[in-house]
């Protein structure tokens, strides 16, 4: 019996084997719109996760100036031409084949004269999209595969009619929770340079933030735990979704891979499958929620873990990387420091996994 648990945790383990990653292709429709870096601004920190704690050497944390758009992100040379409708995307880069790490997805559109070489600096943010949780279930699924962006290689989302027309910064973001537990969320994200034509809306409605300061270090949305019995996600990071933004999911998954658009927008209530060919539809009571504050019950947060040291971590070369494994916090030792590699270390997690959790 011991065995086979051993094994069934060792193989679920290996199920979350995943690597660091950043975006540097803009796709429309799924399909690649020229070349990398031609739309999406390149920037300097490689695969690299920004981090509140245990920040990787090289890297930076969500309170540098440029938590906009990346470690010293240089703007490229062209514009991609979008209208209200069209879906879009930032795809990994390096060769990146799926995003294995739980956690939501966030956008964010800066309204800028010329993208081609307007500082990404003391912008208006709004956040038009957001993805959260397609598969209700188990606190287990909620560790991996409940999440919308579970193994997708993009950030993806349709633009909102209620953007005027312009040139825009618009940020793409992953948050992976697997380390959040122990303050230690990373985030993922770059910026692509789009102009939106076609619209006749004049204001962009909603609240605005600033980049850095979106996100705090005791924010409860950045510092849940995934390692209990939670099986959703009720704090959300950041603002609320602008009306005529979309927000795939939901905090529970209860109402399956559906994108609901904000009420507000032109478009408002109309509900869409998910590419991946979902039949799910929403249900009263189980509709995709706007954005909470950052702020959560007590009960929410996530539960005190002993300081560990910070592990450090080199900042790569623009190469494919090497697997890497889920950190599972195990009751001896506190919490793991982030991604960790190597199957020594894969084996050791799975030890102290099944010792604790069975």
């Amino acid at each position: 019996m011991k065995t086979t648990t051993y094994v069934s945790a060792l193989l679920s383990l290996a199920s979350a084997v995943s690597a660091h990653y950043t975006f540097d292709k803009l796709t429309l429709a799924g399909v690649q719109q020229g070349t990398d870096n031609e739309y999406i601004r390149k920037h300097q920190n490689g695969y690299m996760p920004t981090k509140f704690k245990g920040i990787p050497d090289g890297s930076i944390s969500p309170t540098d100036k440029d938590f906009t758009c990346n470690k010293g992100s240089t703007p490229s040379a062209n514009v991609f031409k979008v209208k209200a409708g069209d879906e879009i995307g930032l795809k990994q880069a390096f060769g990146g084949t799926g995003m294995q790490h739980p956690g939501p997805i966030q956008v964010y559109a800066a309204p800028v004269k010329d993208a081609t070489s307007d500082s990404p600096y003391d912008l208006k943010w709004y956040k038009i999209h957001q993805a959260l949780i397609c598969k209700s279930g188990n606190a287990e699924s909620l560790r991996s595969t409940a999440w919308c962006s579970w193994d997708e290689d993009s950030v993806h989302f349709k633009i909102p009619s209620t953007l005027p027309d312009g040139q825009y910064l618009i940020r793409g973001e992953h948050i992976a929770l697997h380390g959040a537990h122990d303050g230690q969320a990373e985030f993922y994200y770059a910026c692509a340079q789009v102009e939106v034509s076609g619209n006749s809306a004049t204001t962009i409605p909603g609240t605005s933030v600033s980049i850095p300061g979106v996100y705090k270090q005791d924010d409860a949305a950045v510092n849940f735990s995934l390692w209990g019995s939670s099986t959703s996600y009720d704090v959300m990071p950041g603002p609320d979704v602008i009306p005529g933004g979309t927000i795939r999911g939901s905090a529970d998954g209860a109402g399956g891979d559906v994108t609901k658009t904000v009420e507000g927008g032109a478009d408002s209530g109309s509900d869409s499958g998910s590419d991946s060919g979902s039949d799910a539809s929403p249900t009263e009571g189980s509709a995709a929620p706007s954005s909470a504050p950052t702020s959560a019950p007590e009960s929410s947060q996530a539960p005190v873990v002993p300081d560990v040291p910070d592990s450090a971590e080199t900042t790569p070369q623009p190469t494919p990387v090497a697997a890497e494994t889920t950190p599972l916090p195990s009751a001896g030792n506190g919490a793991s420091n982030g991604c960790s590699s190597g199957s020594s270390k894969a084996r050791r997690h799975a030890r102290h996994f099944a010792a604790h959790r069975f």
